[in-house]
């Protein structure tokens, strides 16, 4: 058996024929920037996130960038960021003119450590942060945290790049966010036909200006209140988009059940590997399988797997802080916990439409390398 880290072509067959039909009426209508199915998405999109606003743009990246300029972050501001994450906030960051300031993880949770984020303020006194939900949950303390940096006018911007459909007590992750981010990269959980982002906000104000620095800073059509960006969405991917988001409760339990096999499965060998899961009152929305091999090389796992079939990940493999141009980068501390973490850490296989026969096959063949 072979069992691939992701396989989109398995959610890729049950919307092919809605999506072409969909083109052909965007190349009937030229609607290729813009239009009626960018609109129609923004729209769904706001009343599942159970948001005020959602705005589309380019990429997830974009909307981090965006998300911070219409926050009000400038040049010079200091701008807490969790040392384990993708490269994007960081990036984001520095694009903006702002200054990172690196944050350790939880060792509970893997988000952002809420108590050294405190400390760190003490300590540099930021004026924003990025809290990033990392792996398909969200910090045990998020309430903690959005009513901390209100306390503190701490301008917070939530990248959900990784959280789509994520429920904290009850509610979306999105719902009381002074500022979320989604990315639609097609290997995200809701995953598009090209690269594609989105940002959501309850501040309407704030969702003018998100709007109008996503399309150049237009005011009108020749009139421009910003320096903006070309950062808009096209036709073709937002109708692809709003057929994935049709079949979404279905492809969510599919990989909220392959999650939920590993976890129960590697429930009996713990002196083996620690699998990772959401906190107490989170539902995931199952983006990832997070395993840490507490005595065997993560790297050497990775490769006897592929070895017999099994596609295999480590994300991430290396924190922010080993990247070349964040070297003289400030700290909060030793970042001692994602280090060690970003040194162990494994991915199985996990993509809607995962059958638990290949979830077995994958589990048992990490327990074999791991016992070798």
């Amino acid at each position: 058996m072979r069992v691939p880290f992701i396989d989109l072509s398995r959610t890729l067959g049950k919307i092919k024929k809605d999506v072409l039909s969909d083109w052909e009426h965007c190349f009937d209508q030229c609607e290729f920037v813009g239009g009626p199915g960018v609109k129609i998405l923004e729209d769904r999109l706001q009343e599942r996130m159970g948001v005020s606003n959602f705005v589309t743009c380019a990429n997830g990246t974009d909307a981090l960038i965006v998300g911070l300029l219409a926050m009000g972050v400038k040049p010079g501001m200091r701008v807490a960021v969790p040392n384990m994450t993708f490269w994007a906030p960081y990036e984001a960051i520095i694009q903006v003119g702002a200054v990172p300031v690196l944050v350790d993880v939880s060792d509970d949770d893997l988000q952002m450590d809420l108590d050294e984020f405190k400390s760190a303020h003490e300590k540099f006194r930021f004026d924003a942060a990025i809290l990033v939900h990392l792996f398909g949950w969200v910090s045990s303390r998020l309430r903690e945290y959005r009513h901390w940096c209100r306390e503190n006018n701490i301008l917070l911007i939530e990248d959900g790049a990784q959280a789509f459909d994520v429920v904290s007590e009850g509610e979306s992750v999105y719902r009381d966010a002074m500022l979320g981010t989604v990315s639609f990269y097609p290997a995200k959980v809701f995953g598009g036909a090209s690269d594609g982002g989105g940002i959501s906000s309850n501040n309407g104000k704030i969702a003018e200006v998100v709007r109008a620095l996503c399309n150049h800073g237009r005011a009108g059509h020749y009139t421009y209140d910003y320096v903006g960006f070309n950062s808009r969405m096209g036709g073709l991917n937002a109708r692809f988009l709003g057929r994935v988001l049709d079949h979404m409760d279905d492809f969510l339990e599919s990989r909220r059940a392959a999650e939920a096999f590993y976890q129960e499965y590697f429930a009996a060998h713990t002196d083996l590997v620690k699998v990772h899961k959401a906190p107490e009152g989170v539902e995931s929305n199952g983006y990832l399988s997070v395993i840490t091999c507490l005595k065997k090389s993560a790297d050497e796992m990775v490769a006897k797997m592929r070895d017999v079939g099994v596609g295999c990940a480590r994300t991430y493999p290396q924190t922010i802080a080993y990247q070349p141009p964040v070297k003289n980068c400030m700290r909060s501390s030793d970042l001692v916990r994602s280090e060690a973490f970003s040194k162990s850490v494994i991915n199985l296989p996990l993509f809607a439409g995962i059958t638990l026969v290949e979830c077995e096959y994958a589990a048992d063949q990490l327990l074999k390398a791991l016992r070798s």
